[in-house]
């Protein structure tokens, strides 16, 4: 079974995208946030997208995946390297985190930060600064780049993805 780690800050276009390219790939798509939210019954974030209980979180994300995993399924998982804290830190999740995600490989999102901004203002109702969506984007980057050389799996990284780059990306990655 593939799992195929779709990343990238919010609003970079993971869920728009990532959910019509697995349909098309005949994989499943599912967002860490749903799987942690199925897990737990809850879910331990806001609109704002500041989390709490980060590290229990992920914890309820590996159970989910090693399930989904043992049924075998071909998964396309959106997600994140680094989140913000409820008190707006940057937190990098672990590379244990990551290792224990069966990942094949990694497909990193990017976009122009005012881009970004503009769409969470419409689509989330909330506005936070290009400078900070920026420096998420940047820490997003750098922590990818630590990951996938730690596990030594592919990493991509796509600039204004649209629907053939990712299914590009998720074949290629298919085919290793």
């Amino acid at each position: 079974m593939s799992v195929i780690f779709l990343a990238g800050v919010h609003g970079v276009g993971k869920g728009y995208l990532g959910s019509p390219v697995a349909k098309s790939l005949e994989m499943n798509h599912c967002t860490a946030s749903q799987l942690i939210r199925e897990e737990k019954g809850r879910a331990t974030w806001g609109k704002d997208k500041l989390v709490t209980e980060v590290g229990d979180n992920q914890l309820a994300l590996i159970r989910a995946v090693t399930r989904r995993h043992e049924a075998e399924q071909m998964m396309l998982l959106d997600g994140h390297f680094v989140l913000r804290s409820a008190t707006g830190d940057l937190v990098r999740l672990p590379v244990e985190v990551f290792s224990s995600l069966y990942l094949s490989g990694v497909i990193l999102l990017t976009e122009n930060a005012a881009i970004i901004a503009s769409r969470l203002a419409g689509r989330d109702s909330v506005s936070p600064s290009a400078a900070s969506i920026a420096e998420l984007a940047n820490a997003e980057v750098a922590h990818a780049q630590h990951v996938c050389r730690a596990l030594q799996i592919p990493l991509a990284v796509i600039q204004s993805p649209n629907e053939t780059t990712l299914t590009d990306a998720v074949t290629q990655l298919l085919a290793k």
